[in-house]
């Protein structure tokens, strides 16, 4: 009785314990916050490893600049002479040399790399320029798996009201009943396509998650967009738009302070050409001769001071290898801005172009088809209901109207990306959902 007490008593005490461990061991609850585009690209800019990693660029450019300013060290030599015969006088040498760095080496080298700092926020400023268009097109991605998934459960509804209907029909003896097996097909066909779109929303948002980083990893935080993915229409003139670009865009600032980057190593690679002075002074305290050697040949105690200048001799300068590239480096730099230049200039004009078409798109669902396909289908399920119409009709007028609803659902989705592309190629950026 003790024993099934002990025993009892054993497995009360344990009870909650393995509650905890389950508990422990679970994964953290998932949270959702919605999040405006605005909100979403601050925290991009937070939060984004990439950007962050991107970032240490600049500082590893500031940390060169400070390389580039140190002076040649100064060379310490100690030594003492051998010793030869007993009694001998000794030496001990100290010395100290300086190289003299000529040609402006130091001013090059430091020229160069305030430059290739200025190279690196000009990437910086790209690279989160590139980063903000993905994340946008993500978020507008998201935001038009929502509106798939509203259309889609809208058809629902609406076929499972035609199940209604065509049940009364069978009922009064209207039809048969593969008329109601046909019908139930449709509408578990469309639930399908509900659940997939279901799950193309949350991947939606789960890509949303790559751009930001939790701030918190004990308790995840799913975002989910706000807004409205229908934008107002507008009109561009391309001159502006050109002018702007090739002012502003980020890339064509790359291509620039990389060629200015290049022009800077050509002057580097002409200060090289110049030889450095080495100067040098030594110390020697010679000690007295002592013991027999003195006696031989004495020699008092006495020190000497010496002074020199090195020069190399330039026969490494009859080549011409290291200015050569640089300056051929510094002509491929020019080329490659230049083709920027025209590149961009090519790209505001097509992302144009592309933007005024998927506007004149739109505005052609903006219009009447959407109203058009809806009484279409209205007049076909009001016939249906009252037996004027077969259920074939009301089927491929369903079909009919959602696969407008869904063209216009794309149409907003390319003019929405169009207007993100043409204000990256413009260097421009005022877009908000």
């Amino acid at each position: 009785m003790m024993r099934s007490s002990f025993l009892l008593a054993l497995l009360l005490a344990s009870g909650p314990v393995r509650g905890q461990e389950a508990s422990a061991s679970s994964p953290p609850q998932e949270s959702v916050r919605s999040v405006c585009l605005h909100e979403f690209l601050e925290e991009i800019r937070g939060t984004n490893l990439d950007l962050a990693a991107t970032r240490f660029n600049v500082t590893i450019a500031e940390a060169q600049i400070a390389t580039a300013k140190v002076f040649p060290d100064p060379a310490l030599t100690v030594g003492p002479s051998a010793l030869n015969n007993p009694g001998a006088p000794q030496s001990v040498t100290v010395g100290l040399s300086q190289t003299i760095e000529l040609g402006g080496k130091r001013g090059s080298r430091v020229d160069e790399a305030k430059r290739g700092r200025s190279l690196a926020e000009a990437q910086l400023e790209d690279f989160f320029q590139t980063l903000r268009v993905n994340a946008t097109n993500a978020f507008i991605d998201a935001l038009a798996a929502r509106q798939v998934l509203d259309r889609k459960r809208r058809t629902l509804a609406s076929v499972e009201r035609l199940v209604g209907a065509t049940e009364q029909r069978l009922r009064a003896g209207d039809i048969g009943p593969a008329a109601l097996w046909q019908v139930k097909v449709e509408a578990e066909r469309f639930r399908s396509d509900v659940i997939t779109a279901e799950g193309d929303v949350r991947a939606a948002d789960y890509a949303l998650d790559l751009f930001v980083s939790p701030r918190n990893a004990a308790s995840p935080v799913r975002l989910e967009p706000a807004g409205a993915l229908l934008l107002a229409p507008r009109a561009f003139d391309a001159e502006p738009l050109v002018a702007n670009a090739v002012a502003l865009r980020s890339d064509l600032l790359v291509a620039l302070r990389s060629e200015d980057v290049a022009t800077a190593h050509v002057g580097v690679a002409k200060s090289n050409r110049w030889i450095d002075l080495t100067l040098g002074a030594d110390w020697t305290r010679t000690s007295a001769a002592s013991g027999d050697f003195a006696t031989i040949a004495p020699s008092p105690a006495f020190d000497s001071l010496g002074f020199s200048v090195g020069l190399p001799i330039p026969f490494s300068r009859l080549l011409h290898g290291e200015l050569e590239a640089a300056e051929a480096t510094s002509r491929q730099a020019e080329m490659q801005s230049l083709s920027a230049r025209r590149r961009v200039q090519v790209e505001v004009r097509q992302a144009l172009a592309r933007y005024d078409a998927t506007r004149r798109a739109l505005d052609v669902y903006t219009g009447e088809v959407l109203g058009n396909a809806d009484k279409s289908f209205e007049a076909t399920r009001y016939s249906y209901e009252r037996g004027a119409a077969r259920l074939l009709e009301l089927i491929d007028a369903q079909r009919t109207v959602d696969d407008v609803y869904l063209s216009y659902v794309s149409a907003l989705t390319a003019h929405a990306k169009a207007l993100v592309a043409l204000e990256r190629a413009s260097a421009q950026w005022d877009i908000d959902f």
